[in-house]
């Protein structure tokens, strides 16, 4: 124990003969004299001591502790004293020194309004892991093995593993919907890879925010009417303009049916009167409902899918997708 005692205050002297500032000080006063520091476990020890142990060591440790709170007043006022001496150096008068503030990125800024105005509708937001299994990814989204989407041209695969860089945020839905059952809404913003060239509309790597409404199969279930009713809302509230239409499109996704490629026309700015495709929706396949555990027949439900860096370059007339990741301060600070 005497050992130990020494050991507790030749440590103590030491910084206290280094210490330079009240930061310091207080981190020190803390390792030393806190709740979790070595002379207050042996206090608490004390009592798992026998009697003739605690009458011999009792005292040593708190005159101990008595020691230790005197060096370290002793310290705090000798710190105190430098700091003065030094305050009395500095010209208040000077002009400060100017920082540099971080900036929320537009795509963070895009996805923070995006996320908000869903949840505004009662979906929830999740986020879900960018490395995936082909199952997920693919499979049970009825995307067979001899789809297109599965080639080593558009798909990213790991090495020596099942796995791959998802290619959207669909396999989440799917997680979601071996996990719960209907009524829900949900949105599944992230990065997702496909191995394309870059150029000015065009990244390996992007975000894309999708979106799932499920319920079950009835008269008031969900419908069309409800996706197309959700998308205007969104639309009006993100682009600030609550004279936007939406118009769908037939078009195809293995795990939509129907499905539709989504328009917009906005009332308002640059894009006042132009049709211009924003997105891709549909009705649940019931293959999908299958895949994850439902009863075929038993729900309905619709999904729908945007990138997030198209909506943000429309808001923003921006006309190079490489700019969000170029590192240009002069062009985040616009934003």
């Amino acid at each position: 124990m005497d050992d130990r005692i020494r050991r507790i205050r030749d440590a103590a002297k030491k910084e206290w003969e280094q210490l330079r500032d009240a930061a310091e000080l207080e981190l020190a006063k803390v390792r030393h004299l806190g709740r979790k520091s070595e002379l207050n476990e042996l206090l608490r020890g004390l009592k798992e001591r026998a009697e003739e142990e605690r009458r011999e060591w009792g005292p040593k440790l708190q005159n101990l502790r008595q020691e230790l709170e005197d060096g370290f007043r002793t310290a705090a006022e000798k710190a105190g004293g430098v700091a003065a001496k030094v305050a009395d150096r500095i010209d208040v008068t000077a002009p400060g020194l100017r920082r540099d503030r971080g900036h929320v990125h537009p795509l963070t800024q895009a996805q923070e309004s995006i996320n908000a105005i869903f949840s505004s509708m009662g979906f929830r937001v999740l986020e879900g892991p960018e490395v995936e299994t082909a199952w997920n990814n693919f499979d049970a989204l009825n995307i067979p093995p001899d789809h297109p989407a599965r080639a080593l041209m558009d798909t990213f695969w790991l090495k020596g593993e099942d796995a791959l860089m998802r290619t959207h945020t669909s396999p989440m839905q799917v997680r979601f919907m071996q996990a719960h059952q209907p009524p829900f809404r949900i949105i599944v913003p992230g990065r997702v890879y496909r191995n394309e060239a870059t150029d000015a509309t065009h990244e390996f790597q992007f975000h894309q925010v999708e979106g799932l409404m499920v319920s079950r199969r009835g008269a008031d279930g969900v419908s069309m009417a409800n996706l197309k009713g959700i998308l205007e809302h969104f639309y009006r509230r993100y682009f600030n303009d609550p004279g936007i239409v939406v118009r769908f499109n037939a078009s195809y996704f293995p795990f939509t049916e129907p499905s539709v490629e989504v328009f917009m026309k906005a009332a308002r700015g640059k894009l006042a009167g132009r049709w211009i495709e924003i997105g891709g929706a549909g009705m649940v396949h019931q293959d999908v409902f299958k895949a994850v555990g439902y009863v075929p027949g038993e729900f309905q439900g619709f999904a729908f899918g945007m990138s997030l860096e198209r909506p943000t370059m429309l808001k923003y007339g921006i006309d190079d997708v490489r700019l969000f990741h170029g590192g240009d301060i002069r062009f985040l600070r616009q934003f």
